[in-house]
């Protein structure tokens, strides 16, 4: 039997490649085509209504929950290993130094190199401060190592202040037997 397709398919291959369908065709064959095949319904399974799906998504969220807050508690977690007092420490000589270096940066009486010398000193001790917190991390030594970052600190503010007194011109008046710079 197929060799007798095989032969009359051999034999009518023109009127193979001849026959066209249009679109109207092809619409109403899928038309039928579709009317015979079975339209089984879907079985839906909400998961909210699972007991194991509720639980999934209440670990899930609290995985979540648990994970945002140490994050966003990161900055103070350099801090667990040491006291509040240095905390305190840190803050109070971090704002000293911030208001030096405005202080610098808007002064008219230095020049852009002498600002831009300081700067780059002063980034060169903030690496050294970023090493000393790195190691105080680690709790070793770290009354030494706070010590080491109050100095840092002392540092700053002692260039900033001698910066900015070799800044502004020295006036020397005579007021009542005292002398001001």
């Amino acid at each position: 039997m197929k060799d007798e397709l095989q032969k009359y398919i051999q034999a009518n291959k023109s009127q193979f490649d001849d026959h066209s369908v249009d679109e109207v065709d092809k619409l109403a064959l899928w038309g039928k085509i579709s009317e015979q095949l079975s339209e089984t319904p879907k079985k839906v399974i909400p998961l909210w209504k699972k007991a194991s799906f509720r639980v999934a998504a209440a670990v899930i969220l609290l995985f979540g929950c648990m994970f945002t807050y140490y994050t966003t508690n990161q900055e103070y977690e350099d801090y667990d290993m040491v006291s509040e007092e240095f905390l305190q420490i840190d803050t109070h000589y971090k704002s000293l130094v911030e208001n030096q270096i405005k202080l610098v940066k808007n002064s008219a009486n230095l020049s852009k190199e002498e600002q831009a010398d300081f700067l780059n000193y002063i980034d060169e001790l903030d690496q050294e401060y970023i090493k000393l917190k790195k190691e105080l991390k680690q709790g070793v030594n770290n009354q030494i190592i706070i010590e080491a970052i109050i100095n840092n600190y002392i540092k700053k503010i002692r260039i900033m202040e001698d910066l900015l007194r070799r800044s502004y011109p020295v006036q020397n008046t005579v007021d009542d037997g005292e002398l001001i710079l």
